[in-house]
């Protein structure tokens, strides 16, 4: 009994550490991301069953969930429980994903950038996640100097991405 009772304090205390911290009370300010942030608790079972709560006891409570049934891995592995990879990882991920497209698709995308339209243009858009692929085909028609500039496929795929992280209609609707 004495060993819970001594955990709970402990955590309230570094959770409470935490806030301040958070606050720019204690040396620098924590940020947090635009989206999944889920206080000190994290993501996990706790986050779905009490939310953003920024109050000690619904924080305590979320993390003793996640705690006891340890579902933070399955739910950064899976991407459940309210846990989102970073808008960094997903990028890189897309990336990689239009490096393989790229690498078996070369001829044939090539030709349809050149006509702003096609199947391979739908695909990239749907590895991208972007919802307007008549914008997305008009815009790499008009870099394709840029996108092809170089022979290697990572590149290719990096000019691809690049171009949608360089148009800011596309990066707000494309989910990179």
């Amino acid at each position: 009994m004495k060993f819970l009772l001594t955990a709970v304090l402990l955590t309230g205390l570094s959770i409470d550490v935490y806030a301040e911290k958070k606050k720019g009370l204690i040396g620098d300010a924590v940020e947090s991301s635009d989206q999944g942030y889920y206080g000190m608790a994290g993501c996990g079972l706790g986050s779905v069953l009490f939310g953003e709560s920024e109050n000690k006891g619904g924080q305590i409570l979320a993390s003793t969930t996640n705690g006891v049934y340890s579902n933070n891995t399955f739910g950064v592995s899976s991407g459940t429980s309210n846990c989102v990879p970073s808008k960094g990882a997903k990028t890189a991920e897309v990336q990689r994903n239009v490096e393989i497209f790229v690498a078996a698709n070369r001829d044939a995308l090539a030709n349809d950038i050149v006509k702003s339209r096609g199947e391979t243009i739908v695909t990239v858009a749907g590895i991208m996640g972007c919802k307007d692929t008549n914008y997305l085909g008009d815009k790499l028609q008009t870099r394709y100097e840029t996108i092809f500039k170089n022979s290697a496929n990572t590149e290719l795929a990096r000019n691809v991405v690049d171009t949608v992280k360089s148009d800011r209609y596309l990066f707000e609707t494309c989910s990179l």
